[in-house]
């Protein structure tokens, strides 16, 4: 069985390639393709888990969505877009098939600077919650 957080990670991917800034670059990873800009990154974070007497639990998780744009004049004008194009898209994706019953809830968005990559790149954050419930002991069986 698949826990929950992948099976959630996997229908955000799913949701947000195609996009008409990043296209098909949308990788579930911590790792930042350099040769693949404008991308997104989608991570799963931390997680909050309330137990309940049902043998059930409610979780809400954190997911993140980092989209890279390489560096130039326009690079904040590209990473707008990329904030605009996966806000619509994750509003859109409902409640991912079920899995998530309240949807995705948008938290915050930051912006950065990576210049640890080969060529530097803008970094925009987008912090998501996904509320979920989950069989206890059965991490990857949605209730």
């Amino acid at each position: 069985m698949t826990h929950a957080r992948r099976q959630i990670r996997e229908a955000v991917a799913t949701a947000l390639t195609g996009l008409s800034t990043t296209a098909g670059r949308v990788f579930q990873s911590r790792m930042k393709p350099t040769d693949s800009l404008p991308c997104l990154l989608i991570t799963t974070e931390d997680e909050e888990i309330e137990h309940s007497p049902q043998s059930r639990q409610a979780r809400v998780l954190t997911l993140t969505v980092r989209g890279l744009a390489k560096n130039g004049a326009t690079v904040d004008d590209t990473l707008d877009a990329i904030a605009e194009e996966v806000e619509a898209a994750a509003q859109a994706a409902g409640t991912l098939g079920g899995k998530a019953p309240g949807g995705l809830v948008l938290k915050s968005i930051s912006t950065e600077f990576d210049e640890t990559l080969e060529k530097p790149a803008g970094v925009i954050v987008l912090e998501f919650s996904a509320g979920y419930f989950t069989v206890a002991g059965a991490p990857g069986t949605f209730v």
